[in-house]
């Protein structure tokens, strides 16, 4: 007979402090140092392994509460055993592990040592969504368009959600080589989430490495245990940069049209009394600023002479400017006719990370409205009804029963369409899937949004990650249990199966027809 670990495996289950210790890892100690309750020959034969070992463990800081954490309250945890007794009690943590950490204030608990360069490996690397109005199915099926691995790890939080992606590999950071590595990692966190922002509403202004919110039975909504290869990600990631690249301040705008003076919009004006902006914030550095600043000088018709001028003396104000020669480069490139003007995506996000936000971009993009070919408008019309159905659907379907059933004819006549424009809709939709079960008069047609089937993904998920009900002594001594000896299903592969067992749960019969 198997253990409690081994079973649970086999059935998908995993505890609490086993994802913890997949996510850093097994970059802390087992056990405590100091008041441990495991049986003294284990801890002694783990010390002495330990000792012989060249591998040296780190810490993770940990704070029981978002008020506290604001405070710089916290503790530095050292073992999984302090994390298994004490997890329950806390609500973030720093899931990539430092060098050591001390306190300021031991009495108050003012943690020290919670900075970047204080990092010694990274592990992770975190989103955060700071919406509860967010479609998580967008989130996955976004990673696969992208090329992205599947998220390891997906919490709810008060506000939202936070998206994890554990690395095969993990960055070790290193003084002497100028901390290298972790401007890498910076660089790919900075990627992920401006690529992941385009399907969900990604925080790309928050600390790439600091804390999250810890895992616990109450808000773990999906897990899996396939790390995410950190060499493809790499690749990845300067794939990506060099297609935003190409991508880069490309607008073409309508030739007849009067040009709009940009430079006396809120955007232009919030964006030039900056004086914070620095370099290395790809896509959204010094550079950018500037490169974004001049183009709309010369889309707005403005002589050189003034742009240089005003530029000039942005450029004087920022607590890093550029040197000269670089700014008189940058200024040139934007008049060399080989741009048209800005573009919206960029300025938002400059706007976003180095105002208060409050200003809007308002540009050509969007000004203008053209008839569309007949073929599109048509297209049009079956968005509009698809959206109709999907708007239905969520408010009439739920996780625990996500589909919609009655008969083809029914189900038209209650979203106020013929039957031959719901059939069409249902054929050309990429959103809904729609099952018949049966023939003639009695068949029954049931039809669900893949948004809402994703949802009842999750729940089941989580679920069994509640099931999962390990000691700390049967789950600490296995080594490399988070290898994966198969490769996950594709994200379409998964729903495809979840939506059969639920189809089949009641022993319906095999559908004639099914149809996206």
């Amino acid at each position: 007979m198997g253990t409690p670990l081994a079973e649970n495996r086999k059935r998908g289950l995993h505890s609490i402090v086993e994802i913890m210790q997949f996510m850093t890892h097994d970059g802390l100690l087992l056990y405590k140092k100091k008041g441990t309750r495991q049986p003294i020959s284990r801890v002694v034969a783990y010390e002495k392994a330990m000792s012989e070992s060249k591998n040296h463990k780190g810490v993770v800081f940990v704070s029981p509460s978002k008020a506290e954490l604001v405070e710089g309250k916290g503790y530095v945890v050292t073992s999984y055993e302090t994390l298994q007794e004490k997890y329950q009690n806390l609500s973030h943590w720093t899931p990539n592990t430092y060098r050591g950490g001390t306190y300021y204030d031991f009495k108050n608990r003012i943690i020290k040592g919670h900075q970047r360069e204080n990092l010694k490996q990274i592990h992770v690397i975190g989103l955060d969504i700071d919406s509860k109005e967010v479609d998580l199915y967008a989130l996955y099926l976004g990673c696969e368009e992208l090329g992205l691995p599947r998220p390891n790890l997906l919490l709810e939080t008060p506000r939202g959600f936070q998206v994890f992606f554990v690395l095969e590999t993990p960055f070790h950071i290193n003084r002497k080589q100028d901390y290298k590595a972790l401007r890498v990692a910076e660089r790919l966190s900075e990627n992920i989430r401006k690529a992941l922002k385009k399907y969900v509403p990604v925080d790309t202004g928050c600390i790439p490495f600091g804390f999250y919110r810890i895992p616990r039975e109450d808000n773990v909504l999906d897990f899996n245990d396939q790390p995410a290869n950190t060499s493809l990600l790499l690749t990845w990631s300067k794939q990506y940069e060099e297609q935003e690249n190409r991508n880069f301040l490309r607008v073409v705008y309508n030739k007849n049209a009067p040009a709009i003076d940009q430079t006396s919009s809120d955007w232009y004006r919030t964006l030039i009394r900056a004086t914070h902006i620095e370099k290395g914030h790809y896509g959204s550095s010094r550079n950018n600023a500037l490169m974004t600043l001049a183009l709309a000088n010369y889309a707005s018709e403005r002589p050189i002479e003034e742009a240089y001028d005003e530029l000039d003396q942005f450029n004087s104000n920022l607590e890093q400017p550029l040197k000269k020669r670089e700014f008189e480069r940058i200024l040139k490139s934007a008049y060399s006719g080989k741009y048209k003007g800005v573009k919206r995506s960029y300025v938002e996000d400059l706007l976003e990370l180095w105002t208060d936000g409050q200003a809007k971009f308002k540009g050509r993009e969007g000004w203008y409205k053209f008839k569309k070919p007949r073929e599109e408008r048509v297209r049009s019309h079956y968005n509009e009804w698809e959206e109709d159905i999907i708007a239905y659907l969520d408010s009439h379907t739920s996780p625990e029963t996500p589909f919609l059933e009655a008969s083809l004819k029914s189900l038209a006549e209650t979203f106020g369409m013929s039957l031959s424009t719901l059939k069409e809709v249902c054929k050309q939709s990429s959103k809904l899937k729609k099952f018949t079960i049966g023939r003639g008069r009695g068949a029954v047609t049931k039809l669900a949004s893949r948004s809402m089937l994703f949802q009842s993904l999750l729940l089941l998920r989580r679920n069994h990650i509640r099931q999962a009900q390990l000691t700390f002594a049967e789950l600490l001594p296995v080594p490399k249990q988070f290898t994966a000896a198969l490769p996950l299903p594709t994200l379409e592969a998964e729903l495809l199966t979840h939506e059969v067992d639920i189809i089949y749960s009641s022993g319906a019969s095999p559908p004639d027809k099914m149809t996206s």
